[in-house]
């Protein structure tokens, strides 16, 4: 344990030399140990909203067809080992120390200075090669044309809906964001849209022609009918149609996000997978995302949702509406990243609860709660309690059982909560192991 901690601890340290957005870096760290991904058959997944659900939900349905797949995706919630799943189980950790210490003896004798996310990247690329996954399901982290993940040649691009977020590094204008996340379309694979902002259509639509790419685009080849509260949706696609499809995840935008996981693996299936309806339904009946309206307590009811842009709580509020009702005010436990747009997911939150508990989220680029003060003071009764999880704590306190509370605003800030839940269940981690 002591040694796990210390290279975890070095491997974090690795964070200070911030992010370089550069493939060569990437190519070239990739080849000092084999050129791991250009052996995986896998499905690269981008956009601003939903990616991380649509890469669980493939993920799901996949293994219930029988595959064994590998799933990156980031950031984490509890432990670093989620972000690289095989089979629905985390690296083990025995694993995850063999390779962080094998690849940073390869990457130190080359004199090669990775950034946390470019080592990671390739630590997943060669762990799902030597795992030998069927297919690997790759979200991609920063945008897409210049994320470390784009080195990869998919079989299949999926882009979700696109809004505004991280624009000092990915553009002002929707276009410019779009052409980002469009990078990862490859000459002549197949790529899905789920876009609807009709900028964003029109520059992946472009990007898409320019590469000979085929394109499959949401309420144009595939559609879908929503049944929200029932938890289900009707699909039709180019060729796959499917009616009452259950999922297991809950909200109106994950109705969203299951059509264009379903157009994802209507365009697998033209390209010779063997993926019956069967396996479909089983797959999105059963998925597990955790933090994503997550019902973690049911007397009081607590969710925990990782909405941390303000298209993300657009979703959030809407889904609060169709799960828990109109008139239901939750008692608000906030924070977040000080590069979004707070004032503005202020705007969206304030008139929709009853008080709020404003945190500092520990890691980084974190917002000073007091600057979050007057945004929310001007809807509700508001406080500042610097620590996440006492914070939470003290507003568990103060509740009955039939209070709701809510934590959200940050990925970080459920991570950071997560693990009081988690003892509570008597668990350590959010998945299993993965068996070799």
């Amino acid at each position: 344990m002591e040694r796990l901690t210390r290279t975890l601890e070095w491997l974090y340290s690795l964070e200070a030399r911030g992010e370089i957005y550069k493939l060569e870096r990437m190519e070239q760290a990739l080849a000092h140990i084999g050129n791991p991904h250009l052996r995986l058959n896998a499905v690269h997944v981008a956009g601003t909203k939903g990616k991380g659900s649509v890469c669980a939900m493939l993920d799901a349905c996949l293994r219930a067809a029988g595959l064994r797949v590998g799933l990156y995706t980031k950031p984490h919630l509890v432990n670093l080992a989620e972000r690289t799943r095989v089979d629905g189980g985390e690296i083990p950790a025995a694993l995850l120390l063999d390779y962080i210490e094998k690849l940073r003896a390869i990457y130190d004798h080359a004199g090669l200075a990775l950034t946390f996310f470019e080592f990671t990247v390739a630590m997943m690329f060669l762990y799902f090669a030597e795992a030998k996954v069927d297919i690997a399901i790759i979200e991609t982290g920063l945008g897409g044309r210049l994320d470390s993940t784009n080195v990869v040649h998919p079989l299949l691009s999926v882009i979700t809906p696109i809004g505004f977020d991280h624009v000092e590094y990915l553009g002002y204008t929707i276009s410019a964001i779009a052409a980002e996340k469009g990078g990862i379309i490859k000459p002549e694979v197949p790529v899905v849209v789920g876009a609807r902002e009709p900028d964003a259509r029109v520059t992946l639509a472009s990007i898409a022609q320019q590469h000979r790419a085929p394109v499959r685009m949401l309420d144009r080849d595939f559609f879908y009918t929503p049944h929200p509260r029932e938890h289900r949706l009707d699909y039709r696609g180019l060729g796959l149609s499917l009616d009452g499809v259950e999922i297991a995840l809950k909200g109106p935008f994950q109705q969203e996000n299951a059509a264009i996981t379903l157009a994802a693996i209507d365009a697998m299936r033209a390209l010779g997978w063997k993926i019956d309806e069967a396996q479909i339904r089983r797959g999105l009946a059963e998925v597990a995302w955790p933090g994503r309206f997550e019902v973690v307590s049911q007397r009081p009811l607590v969710v925990l949702d990782c909405a941390h842009n303000a298209l993300s709580i657009t979703a959030l509020l809407e889904t609060i509406e169709v799960e828990l009702g109109h008139d239901v005010r939750p008692r608000l436990v906030f924070g977040c990243l000080e590069d979004k747009d707070w004032e503005r997911m202020a705007e969206l939150l304030g008139p929709r609860i009853r008080d709020v508990t404003l945190t500092r989220v520990k890691p980084k680029r974190p917002l000073d709660p007091e600057r979050l003060a007057p945004a929310f003071s001007r809807y509700v009764p508001t406080r500042v309690e610097r620590e996440p999880l006492r914070a939470l704590e003290l507003v568990l306190s103060e509740i009955g059982p039939d209070d709701v509370v809510l934590v959200t605003g940050s990925v970080y800030l459920v991570g950071e909560v997560y693990p009081y839940f988690l003892a509570r269940a008597g668990r350590n981690a959010l998945f299993p192991e993965a068996r070799s």
